[in-house]
């Protein structure tokens, strides 16, 4: 084959490459919802699959022993969720909708003694009937309502049995991914995917530390200041961590509102005490946590949170996380170390290892 031949068929193999790219990024934005309960189910099945293997690391049980131990294990532990902490959180939060209609009430009266806040408020009394949607677009929102909810059942439902399929038979899903490749590349894909689980077990087990003592720390503190419903603020803190960066402060604003009651003084030191667990959570608690295994950019993760709450929703912006999780360990296995760095020594000081030891 002659040099044009040779430069002709690289030329054709490149175009076909991009070709596909641009395709399978048109395909996952297009059906990105679908690729997101996915990679739940993947989620739950790596929680599963941690569980077994423990239990057949320390018991010596059969594999289909420690899965079946793990499934009744998590839920029991939802079972427990709902029959013990549900009760007291729904009455706290019938509380919680009784006593924030005062609260208002209180923060609007600070707020008016200010004249800016007067003008404000004048403002919005003028524009009232704008504002108060008719009845027909109530019932249009209580449909969406409803049936998004029936939605969101379908989708956990789906989620709840494709994990348990996937914890099941985790290697027949991994060999099908990795006979995908070239035979020389498929035992490095296999070991980058058994990175991709230890990453995302760590990540799970990292989250679950930080969303218990946000969710503990915060009821305590609750408790502490008097303001009302402190275990429904602290469940609601607990589930809302789970989001980085957003869910915190979304969490927080319930509780300042509830602290109005007490007086407005109380409201800015549980305003404070939010920024204060925060920043024990994110500079402290976290990076002990993980360490180096999945350390993620604030920037990044934000960027993510932004980037897949505008293509997905919701789901996106609770998926985002784990996601970039499992992007940056392939991005630095396949791409750094098996492409960039395939002639270069791990213990070079130009390493992506030896650059990331300081960072």
């Amino acid at each position: 084959m002659d040099q044009h031949s040779r430069f002709n068929n690289k030329i054709l193999s490149a175009a076909i490459i991009v070709l596909f790219l641009i395709g399978l990024f048109w395909l996952i934005g297009y059906a990105i919802q679908f690729f997101l309960l996915i990679f739940t189910a993947i989620l739950m099945a790596v929680m599963l699959r941690a569980g077994t293997n423990f239990l057949k690391r320390k018991f010596n049980l059969p594999d289909w022993a420690g899965l079946t131990i793990s499934l009744f294990t998590f839920l029991i532990v939802l079972g427990g969720i709902f029959t013990l902490i549900i009760p007291t959180v729904a009455n706290q939060a019938a509380e919680v909708r009784e006593q924030l209609p005062e609260a208002w009430s209180n923060i609007e009266s600070t707020i008016k003694e200010t004249e800016l806040g007067k003008t404000l408020f004048e403002r919005v009394e003028e524009n009232k009937d704008d504002l108060i949607p008719e009845d027909e677009k109530l019932m249009q929102y209580a449909r969406s309502f409803f049936a998004g909810t029936f939605g969101v059942i379908g989708d956990l439902l789906v989620i709840f049995i494709m994990g348990i399929f996937f914890a099941a038979s985790p290697q027949l899903y991994v060999q099908g991914v990795v006979v995908l490749a070239a035979p020389r590349f498929r035992r490095r894909l296999e070991d980058v995917l058994n990175q991709v689980y230890l990453a995302l077990k760590a990540w799970l087990l990292g989250k679950f530390i930080a969303m218990l003592f946000i969710g503990i720390a915060t009821a305590i503190g609750l408790m502490l200041f008097g303001v009302p419903a402190p275990f429904a603020l602290g469940f609601l803190a607990f589930l809302m961590d789970f989001i980085p960066n957003i869910g915190p402060i979304l969490a927080s604003i319930p509780a300042v509102l509830l602290a109005f009651l007490v007086s407005p003084m109380t409201a800015l030191w549980v305003g404070i005490f939010f920024l204060v667990i925060q920043q024990l959570e994110s500079y402290v608690l976290v990076p002990y946590i993980y360490k180096k295994t999945v350390s993620i950019s604030p920037v990044i993760t934000l960027a993510s949170l932004i980037l897949l709450g505008i293509l997905a929703g919701p789901l996106g912006v609770i998926m985002a996380t784990p996601l970039v999780a499992v992007i940056q360990v392939m991005l630095r296995e396949l791409y750094i170390k098996d492409y960039l760095e395939k002639d270069l020594d791990e213990k070079d000081d130009n390493s992506f290892e030896k650059r990331m030891e300081d960072v």
